[in-house]
């Protein structure tokens, strides 16, 4: 009897024991699977991430509450931040738009619901980004929401300016067949009218002629936008070259004191070209000043003119070279948008500062 237990008891313990191997083989099988898993997750997380990495657009991610989880290396660059400096930030908060400052993930969706181009100022650079968003589900339960966008700022710089130059084309043209009606019965004029001075019209005649020479300069300016400018190098003395301007501007030198301080050396440019330039910037300069004008020529690595003058300084800077914009009453608007076409032909570059004491322009080439 004692033996048919003992029998019964070992039968239990192998059966035990047999399952209990079978279990262990069974879990290291399952381990095995497990970390196939994990590593095929692992494998898959990284595969993403470096798709959200790789991608050329922003891809931010953002939870229920609208507070940011993922954001992208693209994101990283519009931005100029780290991934870690702005997660768990909201949403609003990071792109700056108060619309969308406290909103929820459906908030943020329904802003931004068909795409929409939004204007942000990130770090004092005015950037345009054209932004959507879209809700993420988790088994048909709302989770989040992924905004995707793009920095289309140099797309749109580009739209408007060749928009400005298909405008400034048609007004070229016009501009140009205006001027050359005008043009000749102008130099008939300018020879006719010295003919009326019998002696005691002296002054009279010459306000005529000066007034002539300004239609004739203002003329020449809306010709000289209208047409392709070509570069003819040829060496240039700085003194000789000065007194040419000075003496286009011999008028306009009479109300102002004029200061010089003239390096004199040689270089090779475009003499034509380099005078218009000159002859604008000071012209403009005699305008604006109260007292002096001062002309700087001096070699430092490159050839550098500087045009200082003590006016009120200028108000629209940004629109300084922008063709037909004048703050000048009987100005044309074109003088400094010759200015920079020239200067850009010479493979130079012209550099404004301005203050309520003064304005100084620079052209380097």
């Amino acid at each position: 009897m004692m033996d048919d237990k003992l029998k019964s008891l070992q039968t239990m313990f192998e059966t035990v024991l047999n399952t209990s191997k079978k279990l262990e083989k069974s879990y290291s099988e399952l381990k095995k699977k497990f970390e196939i898993l994990e590593g095929k997750l692992e494998r898959n997380r990284k595969y993403l991430e470096n798709i959200l990495k790789s991608i050329d657009s922003g891809v931010c991610a953002v939870d229920l509450e609208g507070r940011i989880t993922t954001f992208n290396r693209k994101a990283t660059q519009v931005f100029g931040v780290k991934e870690d400096d702005v997660k768990g930030k909201h949403f609003g908060e990071v792109f700056a738009i108060e619309e969308i400052k406290d909103v929820t993930a459906d908030g943020i969706v329904g802003f931004f619901k068909g795409g929409k181009k939004v204007n942000l100022d990130i770090k004092g650079e005015e950037k345009i980004l054209d932004i959507s968003a879209s809700l993420v589900l988790e088994e048909d339960k709302e989770s989040g929401a992924v905004v995707v966008f793009s920095d289309i700022t140099q797309v749109e710089k580009l739209k408007e300016e060749s928009a400005k130059r298909e405008k400034l084309a048609i007004i070229g043209q016009m501009a140009a067949s205006i001027a050359h009606d005008i043009k000749n019965p102008l130099a008939s004029i300018e020879l006719l009218v010295p003919l009326l001075d019998d002696g005691t019209k002296k002054d009279i005649v010459e306000n005529i002629m000066v007034s002539i020479k300004r239609i004739n300069n203002i003329i020449n300016n809306t010709l000289l936008f209208t047409k392709t400018i070509n570069y003819t190098p040829e060496k240039i003395d700085t003194s000789e070259l000065v007194d040419e301007v000075k003496l286009e501007l011999m008028t306009q030198i009479r109300d102002v004191e004029f200061k010089e301080k003239i390096e004199r050396f040689e270089f090779v440019s475009d003499k034509n070209l380099l005078k218009s330039a000159l002859v604008n910037v000071l012209s403009n300069a005699f305008d604006a000043a109260q007292n002096t004008v001062e002309l700087r020529v001096y070699k430092n690595k490159r050839v550098v003119f500087e045009v200082v003058d003590d006016g009120e300084g200028i108000k629209d800077l940004d629109r300084v070279f922008e063709p037909f914009y004048t703050s000048k009453k009987n100005g044309t608007g074109l003088g400094l948008a010759i200015v920079k076409e020239a200067v850009d032909v010479l493979n130079g570059k012209i550099e404004v500062k301005t203050s309520d004491n003064g304005t100084v322009f620079r052209i380097v080439l």
